[in-house]
This record gives C-alpha cells, sequence and structure tokens, in this order.
C-alpha cells in the first residue's frame, strides 16, 4: 500500500532559492531606494511590483528593511537600487 502511504504522509516542500540584486546608484527626485519584487505562484511569476522609498520618509532604513525583509520571507525575488552602501544596511555577500 505504498501508494496510500505517500497520502497520508504529505510530502515536505523543497525550499526555493529567491534571487537578490542589490545596486549602489544615485536616484533622481530624492529617492532613497527602488524596490521591485517579482511574487511567484506554483513556480511561476504571477506579480511584479515596485515600490519607492523617498529619502524625506520617516524611517527610511526600517521601511526598507521591512519590505525586503517580508518579501523574501514569502518568496519574492528582489531587485533594488539605493543611494546607500549594502553594508551600511547591514546587506553582505554570502
Amino acid at each position: 500500500m505504498g501508494w496510500l502511504d505517500d497520502l497520508r504522509r504529505p510530502k515536505a516542500e523543497q525550499p526555493s532559492s529567491r534571487d537578490f540584486f542589490y545596486s549602489h546608484d544615485r536616484l533622481a527626485n530624492q529617492y532613497f531606494a527602488v524596490i521591485r519584487l517579482t511574487w511567484y505562484l506554483d513556480g511561476k511569476v504571477c506579480a511584479v511590483t515596485e515600490s519607492s522609498i523617498a529619502t524625506y520618509d520617516k524611517d527610511v532604513v526600517e521601511e526598507f528593511t521591512s519590505i525586503l525583509d517580508n518579501a523574501l520571507k514569502l518568496g519574492a525575488d528582489a531587485s533594488v537600487v539605493c543611494i546607500e552602501e549594502p553594508q551600511a544596511l547591514g546587506i553582505y555577500e554570502k
């Protein structure tokens, strides 16, 4: 009854590796960062969103960190252009 055992035991989900791209560059119009997220459903792209964080926003680093942290935990790919060095934000290469 191998097939019945397979039904009883849920298969462990395969961990998926997501991409993260960071570019340190100047931005126009007083932006701190622009973050583009690619969202997946059943392994296929289902949405792409883009957020901008202005330098005059209160707690820009906290907002930046929150957006990235939540998106990466939920399985999105992230591409970032930011005026700050990645090390200043706690981002290091593996």
